[in-house]
């Protein structure tokens, strides 16, 4: 008898367990089609977001999918709309090939792909923020562009229990380097040409 309430009190903890896995990797993949879903994402952006090799940067990124992007850090700034791609030089916007910047577009083929490839999902516990004050942290893997970063390496999220949004992502690469964005919900993203 005993023997048999111990089974089921095993079974019944592995079964929470699988279901406590499945909410948390539900509740990451969410997250990330809620920013397909907003249309993109505007926020605070640090280290190489722009891929191994590529320098660290550390400021404001406005992207609107598939293809609007405005980056402005202390060296760098630039714009890529559909018409075209400026870069700022010394305060003037000077026409650039879209080729010569670090990315131009988004494959929503492909981040919904690494939505999809997002496994091994541990909830780390609670934190708060000053947009947030119910976020709940998850380490998790994944494969190729999530929204906002590329997925090769160790990955943690933070999500607003309120909206189910991200509120941050960290992504360390096998080198040690990290990438971080802080997302900014508080209003929408907006890319525009220079002088609009």
């Amino acid at each position: 008898m005993i023997r048999t309430i111990v089974l089921c009190g095993l079974a019944m903890a592995g079964l929470s367990s699988g279901a406590a896995c499945a909410d948390a990797q539900a509740d990451v993949r969410q997250a990330f089609e809620k920013v397909l879903s907003e249309g993109g994402f505007r926020g605070h952006v640090s280290g190489q977001i722009f891929g191994p090799g590529t320098p660290a940067v550390s400021g404001q990124i406005d992207a609107l999918f598939p293809d609007r992007i405005h980056m402005q850090d202390q060296t760098l700034e630039f714009i890529v709309t559909t018409g075209g791609a400026w870069i700022s030089a010394l305060g003037y916007w000077t026409p650039v090939d879209r080729s010569l910047l670090p990315v131009t577009a988004f494959d929503m083929a492909s981040m919904r792909s690494a939505i999809a490839s997002i496994s091994n999902v541990r909830d780390e516990g609670r934190a708060k923020s000053a947009s947030c004050s119910n976020l709940r942290v998850y380490a998790f893997e994944a494969s190729g562009q999530l929204p906002g970063t590329t997925a090769n390496g160790k990955l943690r999220l933070w999500v607003c229990q309120r909206d189910g949004r991200p509120s941050r992502i960290q992504a360390s690469d096998a080198s040690g380097q990290q990438m971080i964005i802080d997302f900014d919900w508080s209003r929408r993203p907006r890319v525009e040409a220079p002088g609009n």
